[in-house]
């Protein structure tokens, strides 16, 4: 990546929104309850699911009668485990520390009232543990963040630390100069630092909350941070604390709270040196309940000499707060949200988001523009304000949330819902048979992680009842910290793989070669997925990587 330091002039992009359709594909499951709204959630384990909401009324209870707002979500049986907090997470944010554990921090004011009593969050440290014994639960350090936080970003860094970046100090809607947090602030083992000043977050007022912030490689030699808020972008180091490099202003609408967009890397990948892309899709133009939702995408290639917006249609729909969904073939998928409106509870009589927009749609970034939207088959659940999705590890995405009320509420048009559903992408055809991995450099797969290192080669045994091995691909991917559309840390890296090899009991071996480095990939838990003919084997493999 060719990096330069200067400001580059907006110009002005002539969009072409012709779309070429595929028919409804996929199907859709409701395979549970999650007991607590889940409006934040991370892949912890290949069978688990951590839910965080907020300090609120549900039907999950602890041993000792109080509510818990919390718990984890048991992909293999579809119940869940309450866990204790004693802080309001309402809008905070999460990364994995590089050893694996996980960070969630900032929230919001203390709610006291019969049966739950949760504390201010603003400042809030929480790490959990994963295990696989229902042993592990949270933990709350008594060391808090230096400054108050809500609607903060948070980030896994190459080497191991989070990142916790800008937000609100207090509870607000739009953000604004008196409430913004225009800082950032490491954690490490030894705690956090102080907070750094950084001038993108005064200037992207007043739609930057839940700023976009990812790694990106500069090749083979240092990494930099993606930063996006409001319409503006940078390239950002903060090893030197400051911009590389401003990127134009996207065109058309704001992308952040409460105009929502959705904000991914592209997949990475060997054969262009692991050139970094992103693309925005959707957010909205005005804050009005009624205005419809923007329905175009930027696409911007970090890697270029003078990177530029790249404007597409967002699969022949305007959404606002969409989620964003890496699979392992490369497609991105995007789903939930609404066609109209703007994020935020009910209010003044009436919902700030309506026309929800049921169907996913899937982006190809290697087809020609034009044909690079796929309409998936649509759900029958709404999934507005406070939904989420991810990818798991059997290669289908897992769908949950939605509370437009500022408290539960059923019997509404829009009910808090607490059903989960999985949604089959078409790339999954139940007529052929899918690959099973038995085994990762000599190693039985369990829901523990392997430790793997970064540029490593790693064999892979694997079996096919019924059917012989085609064209055989593997993705490294990161599920990513889900919340209010938001993918903190996603990420699909291509793997190099080795030629197929049959073995005298009937399986085959292929190798499979790491990513070369942290810039490509931060450390952290992470999933191995083998396809076969683009069809993902019937489970990932959990790694920790680094």
């Amino acid at each position: 990546m060719r990096i330069v330091n200067v400001t580059l002039i907006v110009a002005a992009v002539v969009l072409s929104l012709i779309t070429t359709f595929v028919s409804a594909q996929g199907s859709w499951k409701v395979v549970g309850n999650t007991g607590v709204a889940a409006m934040h959630a991370i892949l912890v384990a290949p069978d688990r699911v951590l839910i965080i909401d907020k300090a609120e009324s549900s039907d999950a209870t602890l041993p000792d009668g109080s509510i818990g707002w919390s718990c984890e979500y048991h992909l293999d049986t579809n119940t869940y485990r309450v866990l204790p907090l004693t802080t309001n997470t309402f809008c905070s944010a999460g990364a994995f520390l590089g050893n694996g554990t996980f960070m969630s921090t900032a929230g919001s004011t203390p709610v006291l009232q019969d049966k739950i009593n949760a504390q201010s969050g603003f400042s809030g440290i929480r790490l959990f543990q994963p295990c696989q014994d229902d042993s592990c639960s949270w933990t709350e350090l008594p060391t808090p963040l230096s400054s108050f936080r809500w609607y903060n970003a948070m980030v896994t860094l190459p080497d191991g630390r989070t990142m916790n970046l800008g937000g609100s100090k207090v509870a607000t809607g739009a953000n604004s100069a008196g409430k913004n947090n225009p800082t950032y602030e490491i954690y490490s083992s030894s705690g956090t630092s102080n907070a750094f000043p950084i001038q993108f977050l005064v200037d992207t007022l007043p739609f930057n909350l839940y700023p976009c912030v990812q790694v990106i490689a500069d090749g083979f030699y240092q990494g930099y941070l993606f930063i996006f808020a409001n319409k503006k972008s940078v390239i950002y180091d903060i090893g030197q604390n400051q911009v590389i490099k401003a990127l134009p202003d996207i065109p058309g609408a704001s992308r952040s709270y409460p105009l929502t967009g959705s904000c991914a890397l592209l997949p990475l990948t060997y054969e262009n040196n692991y050139n970094p892309e992103a693309i925005i899709c959707g957010g909205q133009t005005v804050q009005s309940y009624t205005s419809p939702a923007d329905n175009t995408c930027g696409r911007i290639n970090l890697g270029d000499q003078d990177p530029a917006w790249d404007m597409d249609d967002f699969g022949g729909q305007g959404r606002i707060m969409g989620d964003s969904v890496a699979l392992p073939d490369g497609t991105l998928v995007f789903v939930n949200g609404a066609a109209t409106g703007i994020a935020g509870y009910f209010e003044g009589g009436h919902y700030l988001q309506s026309d929800p927009v049921l169907f996913p749609v899937a982006y190809n970034m290697n087809a020609p523009k034009g044909q690079r939207w796929t309409r998936y088959a649509a759900t029958t659940i709404p999934r507005l304000y406070h939904s989420v999705a991810m990818l798991i590890p059997d290669g289908t995405i897992w769908v949950a949330g939605s509370n437009p009320n500022p408290n539960p509420r059923q019997n509404v048009q829009f009910i808090t819902e607490y059903r989960a559903e999985v949604f089959t992408p078409p790339y999954i055809d139940a007529s052929k048979p899918r690959i099973t991995i038995t085994s990762f450099n000599s190693s039985a797969i369990n829901k523990a992680p392997i430790n793997v290192k970064y540029s490593a080669e790693y064999q892979v045994t694997f079996t096919i009842a019924g059917g012989q091995p085609g064209t055989i691909t593997s993705s490294l991917i990161h599920t990513g910290f889900k919340t209010h559309s938001q993918a903190m840390s996603m990420r699909c890296v291509k793997l190099l793989v080795d030629k197929v090899t049959a073995n005298a009991d009937g399986s085959y071996t292929t190798n499979v070669w790491m990513p070369p480095n942290a810039f490509v990939t931060p450390p952290g838990p992470q999933y191995v997925f083998l396809l076969n003919d683009g069809q993902p084997a019937a489970s990932a493999v959990h790694v920790l990587i680094g």
